[in-house]
């Protein structure tokens, strides 16, 4: 009987041991194969073997661990912690500020709080994280400070409704001459873009201020109604419960079949369309019928490039 209850008090700290390292973050393999060999059991009995009763037992009180690339890593909790939408959001909110910081002991620090409170998040509270865009009011001016009065000036445009002309250089580093309707201002983490409607061409396009050259205010205002582009779209399977939300994005949640209805404002209509096809069939433009017809469009372009 000694002898049992010494094997089971072994087994109990191997089992605390594991899990102590898996609470501190990812743990290598050799690790945690050391921890389940000993010289008691040399020769005796498989570490690998062993490991995977370890953790059938974890499965069995509701702990998932999942290995990748060499590392185990530990996915939930056995307590929960539910956090309604508000405390989602400034969860969210310190996580997007956390990627603008500096590579260091700070950030270290804050990722660590931050990945510490995810793992313990409830079923639900990991449904919210995950369908709720939280960076749309996050003003990311303070860290571009060299082209501040270029952004303020750009906002009063943005206000004041007016036609633009404008002209800019673009990737390929031609210069190009515009005539647009201000949106918004859009702040892409360490890039600043004013986004503008081209009403000739029914589409709109950032367009990086530190590519703009000249900006002339026209006389003619712009009809509020047509200075906002939405487009809905819905995603599929996998794609549904993985996708996540863009700044200028908000979500619907899912519908009757499981599907993420994501409401899209004002991105570029060519970079949409563009990361819209790398989803295939996992995705599906539900409104304007223009940009359902744009999108029939390209695939049709593209088929036409694999024909001969």
């Amino acid at each position: 009987m000694s002898r049992l209850s010494s094997k089971y008090n072994d087994s109990c700290i191997k089992m605390f041991e594991f899990l102590k390292l898996l609470t501190q973050g990812p743990v290598d393999f050799k690790d945690v194969i050391e921890i389940f060999s000993d010289e008691k059991t040399a020769g005796k009995s498989n570490p690998h073997v062993t490991l995977n009763k370890y953790l059938n037992t974890l499965k069995v009180f509701g702990l998932k661990v999942k290995k990748k690339k060499n590392k185990y890593y530990l996915l939930n909790f056995p307590y929960k912690i539910d956090l309604d939408t508000n405390d989602i959001k400034s969860l969210s909110l310190i996580k997007q500020s956390s990627e603008l910081l500096p590579k260091g002991k700070t950030k270290k620090n804050i990722d660590s709080i931050i990945k510490s409170i995810e793992i313990r998040l409830s079923d639900i509270s990991q449904a919210i994280e995950k369908t709720m865009s939280t960076t749309e009011s996050i003003d990311y001016s303070f860290i571009h400070d060299e082209i501040k009065e270029q952004i303020k000036r750009c906002e009063n445009y943005c206000q004041e409704h007016q036609k633009l002309e404008i002209t800019y250089t673009t990737i390929k580093g031609e210069q190009k001459n515009i005539k647009c309707s201000p949106i918004e201002i859009k702040y892409e983490k360490r890039k600043v873009c004013l986004a503008v409607n081209i009403q000739s061409e029914g589409r709109i396009i950032d367009i990086p201020l530190e590519q703009i050259v000249k900006i002339k205010q026209l006389p003619n205002s712009v009809p509020q109604q047509i200075t906002s582009t939405t487009i809905v779209f819905k995603l599929k399977n996998r794609l549904a419960k993985n996708y996540k939300l863009r700044e200028w994005e908000r979500s619907e949640g899912l519908d009757s079949d499981g599907n993420l209805i994501v409401i899209n404002k004002n991105e570029d209509q060519d970079l949409l369309l563009a990361r819209l096809m790398r989803y295939g069939e996992e995705c599906i433009i539900e409104s304007p019928k223009f940009f359902k017809e744009k999108m029939l469009e390209l695939i049709n372009q593209t088929l036409e490039n694999y024909k001969n």
